[in-house]
C-alpha cells in the first residue's frame, strides 16, 4: 500500500511539478515566482505597520493585511485607498505582479497542453533507473508495452512525428520525444546519466550502431541492448563493443529486449498467447552461492515454494536436464529456473542470477541470508 502510495505521488504530482519547471523559462519563472513572493510579503508587512484608514484611522493586524493583499490579488479592496505613498505602492505592484505571474502560468500550462512534444521531454528529464527505447516501429513499440508489463518506467525517442504508434504509446503515460536519437542533446534530454539502459530498435543497422555506440561515449558502463539484422556485424559488435545484440524475428524479439534492457532477473523471455491472454516464458540461470539459504533444498521444495520449473541443474560437473524432485541443491550449483516475474525476483534475493555473480562477489547484489 505504501509502495503504490508513494508510485502514485511520483507520477502524479512529483514528476509533473518537476517536468513544469523544467521546461523552457523555468529560470525566468522561477525568479518571477520569488519576487511576487516578495512583493507580497512585503505587502503584508506594509499594510500591518503602515495603513492608516483615512476614514477611521483603524490599522491591520497580520491576519487582516494578509486577507487584503489577497483581494489586491484580483484587484478587489475593502479598504479605503490609503494616503501614504508607500501603502499606495502595494496597491498597485500586489495585483500587477500577480497579472503577470498568471500570465506566465497560462502560457507554460498552454505550452505543456499543446506542445506534447515539449511536455513529454520535459517529463522525461525527470526519469531514473529507466529505460530509453529508441525506434517506434513494430518491435519499439512491442518492446516498451513489455517493459511497462515488466513494472519498469521507460521513454521513447522516435525520429518522425506521424507515426502510428505515437498515440496510443502515449496514452500509456509514455513520454515520447520527437527527435533524431543520435545527437548527444536528444540523449542528456532525457536523462541517459541516469538510465537503466537504451534499446536503439530502429529498423536501419548503422542508425542503432551509432545510437549505441554514442550512449556508450556518454556513460560507459550503461547497459546496451542493440538490435541488428546482419548476424556477421552483430556479433563484431558484441565482441568489438561489449554490447548486448538481439536479433530475431519481431514477435520474439519484442520480450526479449525487454528481459535484456530492465533490472529484472532475465536471461531469455519468449512470448506466447494472444491479446488479453499474452503472457511471457522466462529463463534464468543461478548460482547457488555457499551463503544462501537455498542450499541443501531439494528441486521439488524448491519448485513447491517459489512457483518454478527447474529446466536444468549442473551439478559437480554433471548437466542434468528436468532433474527429479529428489536432486539436493549443493553450494556451486547452477540451476535453470524458469517462473513469473516476482517469483524470479524472489529467488534472486536469495541467491544471485549468474549473470550478476560477479556483482555479488563485488558486494554489488546483495542477498539474504535469513528468512523472514
Amino acid at each position: 500500500m505504501r509502495h503504490a502510495t508513494a508510485h502514485w505521488f511520483l507520477i502524479h504530482l512529483k514528476r509533473p511539478v518537476q517536468a513544469f519547471f523544467k521546461m523552457p523559462g523555468a529560470k525566468n519563472f522561477g525568479l518571477m515566482l520569488i519576487v511576487f513572493a516578495i512583493i507580497v510579503i512585503a505587502a503584508v508587512i506594509d499594510l500591518h505597520f503602515n495603513y492608516e484608514n483615512p476614514e477611521t484611522g483603524g490599522r491591520l493586524d497580520f491576519v487582516t493585511a494578509t486577507y487584503i493583499v489577497f483581494a489586491l490579488l484580483v484587484f478587489e479592496s475593502p479598504l479605503p485607498f490609503p494616503n501614504t505613498w508607500i501603502t499606495r505602492l502595494a496597491f498597485f505592484l500586489v495585483p500587477i505582479s500577480g497579472i503577470l505571474l498568471l500570465g506566465q502560468g497560462i502560457i507554460r500550462v498552454g505550452n505543456s497542453l499543446f506542445n506534447k512534444n515539449l511536455w513529454d521531454k520535459a517529463m522525461a528529464s525527470t526519469y531514473k533507473d529507466h529505460t530509453i527505447v529508441c525506434g517506434l516501429g513494430k518491435v519499439g513499440y512491442k518492446v516498451t508495452r513489455w517493459i511497462l508489463d515488466l513494472n519498469e518506467e521507460v521513454v521513447v525517442i522516435e525520429r518522425h512525428e506521424d507515426n502510428a504508434f505515437l498515440a496510443e504509446v502515449r496514452s500509456w503515460g509514455v513520454p515520447v520525444i520527437i527527435a533524431d536519437a543520435r545527437r548527444t542533446e536528444i540523449l542528456e534530454s532525457v536523462n541517459i546519466k541516469e538510465a537503466e539502459s537504451i534499446v536503439p530498435c530502429t529498423s536501419d543497422d548503422l542508425t542503432n550502431l551509432s545510437i549505441a555506440l554514442e550512449a556508450r561515449r556518454m556513460r560507459p558502463t550503461l547497459k546496451v541492448v542493440l538490435r541488428m539484422f546482419d548476424m556477421h556485424i552483430a556479433e563484431n559488435v558484441r565482441e568489438g563493443f561489449d554490447i548486448h545484440t538481439v536479433f530475431s524475428i519481431a514477435d520474439i524479439s519484442a520480450p526479449a529486449f525487454a528481459a535484456a534492457a530492465t533490472r529484472a532477473p532475465l536471461d531469455h523471455a519468449f512470448a506466447f498467447g494472444e491479446g488479453d491472454e499474452r503472457s511471457i516464458l522466462t529463463v534464468t540461470t543461478f548460482t547457488l552461492v555457499p551463503e544462501s539459504i537455498l542450499v541443501g533444498y531439494t528441486v521439488g521444495a524448491l519448485e513447491d515454494e517459489f512457483e518454478i520449473a527447474v529446466m536444468a541443474q549442473h551439478c559437480n560437473g554433471e548437466f542434468m536436464l528436468h532433474p527429479h524432485d529428489d536432486a539436493i541443491l549443493s553450494a556451486g550449483d547452477r540451476f535453470v529456473a524458469s517462473a513469473s516475474i516476482a517469483s524470479l525476483n524472489q529467488l534472486a534475493n536469495l541467491t544471485p542470477p549468474t549473470r550478476e555473480y560477479e556483482n555479488y562477489r563485488r558486494g554489488r547484489w546483495p542477498i539474504k541470508t535469513k528468512k523472514g
